[in-house]
């Protein structure tokens, strides 16, 4: 356990929760890799047994990606967007966009883009508009 809390419920302190992070490992004797986690128990007291009334355990997420990382991502992500509109080039713009799943709310049409041949339509048009 490398890190936990208890905090413990009932008049009586007949359950209590235990939660934290931890580390194990999986993998045969000779070829273990440690795994971070969390975890979360509650334990209730059954006449004078402790028993398990909750229990969750997970893979520690990774650690977030910080703020200013993430900001210069989505500048660099816009001027790529932005200078491919200049080429004036609409298969060049729509290449940017998701072939799968995609939700697009363009600016100058009434129409919700839900794939990529509607995309590149779409710049056929607003290209002939002259964006800067």
């Amino acid at each position: 356990i490398t890190d936990e809390s208890v905090q413990a419920y009932g008049p009586a302190g007949d359950a209590y929760l235990h939660s934290g992070m931890y580390t194990f490992e999986l993998g045969d004797a000779d070829n273990r890799t440690p795994v971070q986690a969390r975890f979360s128990y509650v334990w209730q007291k059954q006449g004078n047994e402790w028993k398990i009334s909750h229990h969750h355990s997970s893979v520690r997420p990774p650690t977030p990606v910080s703020q200013e990382e993430m900001t210069k991502t989505a500048q660099e992500n816009f001027k790529k967007w932005n200078d491919s509109l200049q080429t004036k080039d609409p298969k060049k713009v729509a290449e940017l966009y998701s072939s799968g799943e995609l939700s697009f709310l363009p600016t100058v049409s009434p129409k919700h883009i839900t794939d990529t041949t509607d995309t590149e339509q779409y710049f056929v048009d607003f290209v002939l508009k002259n964006p800067f």
